[in-house]
């Protein structure tokens, strides 16, 4: 069991972010921003508004360490990036980051997608989610990019966008979610930002597999974690165990849906681990450091880890459970009697779907839709069902199953932090003559 941080922790954490951004030229309205919005940390119990949630006293979160300063032993690296400081205005941080889609504010650089912008199999670039745990970046001059690969390895390496792009490359359609995605559904509130369904989207990425740089660098024996360092603050650090590194899919992404990847997905580089929680996805991707030790780093072992309401730690976040969410109609949406087709999508971090069911009376039966679309094992999966809707109220759940067999459950239980939401969920809908 890992004790939760003592109090002081916190504290000495935001002194630490507060100095950082100082040095880095940010004016001290912007750092007040940030510190307060909780936007740089995920266990922050900001709520949509970025008013602060209550959090009952029975079920106080441990504060975690997500700000503490570059990990002892990891190297320090200079980014390249130009920092973009959070606006308190949503329209004009969209606006900053060049983004045109009218998004789902959740404080600082963190947007969700409406459902109404996904209109096809994959979410548009602009209409793609957003996540950031501070500051956005960019980089104004593509050839100053440089990726550091160092620590346990034979031979460090530097690599330019230009050499990344002269390496073997593969393409494949997968969904990215945040991890706390369907925070917003837990009762009592969950601390951190209250996503629903719109920290989800799946898209088109090609890159070059991670394991064929590390095989250039040259892996030692008795490698345990590869860490990937952010460009985007000197804390933003995730260690990722070596044989999910090395395996054949997680990979070093430069583009998305067919475009070059967009700054505020992460560009030009970012880490890609399909299935897993959108924290192991490090953006702006500058350093990778093999380490013949376990990682402990603040978003390994202080945030991203599911603990529940006595405190015990219970597992870290992983892969993306098993989910499904319906997309039309929308809930308390006009319906009228006659044939309605119910559409939405499923997912599964552990394997493709199988089987997706819906229900139109409340979970009483359940008929199974047909699956219309998919796109692999990490693509998510396109549903439809044609209902014979009656007069009167009723609400609309669907369940998905993966190819493992494994179905979303009617409950899960909670936790303090909101991650991992995957309980079966309902739309409420009034059907008119």
């Amino acid at each position: 069991m890992v004790a939760p941080a003592e109090p002081n922790t916190m504290r000495y954490d935001r002194r630490t972010l507060i100095k950082r951004l100082a040095a880095a030229g940010f004016a001290a309205p912007v750092i007040a921003s940030i510190v307060a919005d909780g936007a740089w940390a995920q266990d922050a119990a900001t709520a949509v508004s970025g008013t602060p949630v209550p959090t009952p006293a029975s079920t106080a979160a441990p504060a975690a360490a997500a700000a503490g300063g570059t990990a002892v032993g990891m190297p320090e690296i200079a980014s390249p990036f130009t920092i973009i400081p959070p606006n308190t205005d949503a329209a004009a941080a969209l606006e900053s980051i060049g983004v045109k889609s009218a998004l789902i504010p959740h404080g600082g650089f963190n947007f969700g997608t409406p459902p109404e912008l996904v209109t096809g199999f994959d979410v548009d670039n602009d209409a793609f989610y957003i996540r950031s745990h501070g500051p956005s970046a960019q980089l104004d001059d593509l050839s100053k990019y440089n990726l550091s690969v160092n620590g346990h390895v034979d031979t460090p390496l530097d690599l330019t966008l230009d050499d990344l792009k002269g390496m073997p490359s593969r393409t494949y359609q997968s969904f990215l979610e945040c991890s706390g995605n369907g925070r917003g559904f837990f009762n009592p509130v969950a601390n951190g930002g209250q996503w629903r369904n719109d920290a989800i989207g799946n898209a088109e990425w090609t890159g070059v597999p991670l394991h064929v740089v590390l095989d250039k660098a040259g892996v030692k024996d008795g490698a345990v974690d590869v860490v990937s360092q952010g460009g985007d603050f000197p804390e933003m650090q995730r260690g990722l165990p070596i044989d999910v590194a090395m395996g054949v899919d997680t990979m070093l992404v430069l583009q998305m849906n067919g475009q070059d990847l967009p700054a505020p997905h992460g560009g030009p580089v970012r880490l890609f681990v399909p299935g897993w929680g959108g924290i192991a996805s490090t953006k702006w991707l500058i350093g990778l450091t093999v380490m013949d030790s376990a990682f402990q780093g603040s978003f390994n072992v202080g945030n991203y880890i599911v603990v529940d309401a006595q405190g015990d730690l219970i597992r870290p976040v992983r892969e993306m459970p098993v989910s499904s969410a319906i997309w039309t109609p929308a809930f308390d949406a006009p319906v009228k009697a006659g044939n309605v087709p119910i559409t939405g999508f499923a997912w599964s971090g552990l394997g493709g779907i199988a089987k997706v069911e819906v229900s139109t009376d409340n979970g009483v039966t359940w008929n199974e839709a047909k699956i219309t679309d998919a796109k692999g094992e990490h693509s998510w999966a396109r549903f439809e069902y044609q209902w014979d809707a009656k007069p009167g109220p009723t609400g609309l759940l669907t369940r998905a199953t993966d190819d493992r067999g494994t179905a979303q459950p009617g409950q899960v239980p909670w936790n303090k932090l909101g991650y991992q939401y995957n309980a079966v969920q309902r739309v409420m809908i009034n059907v008119s003559a």
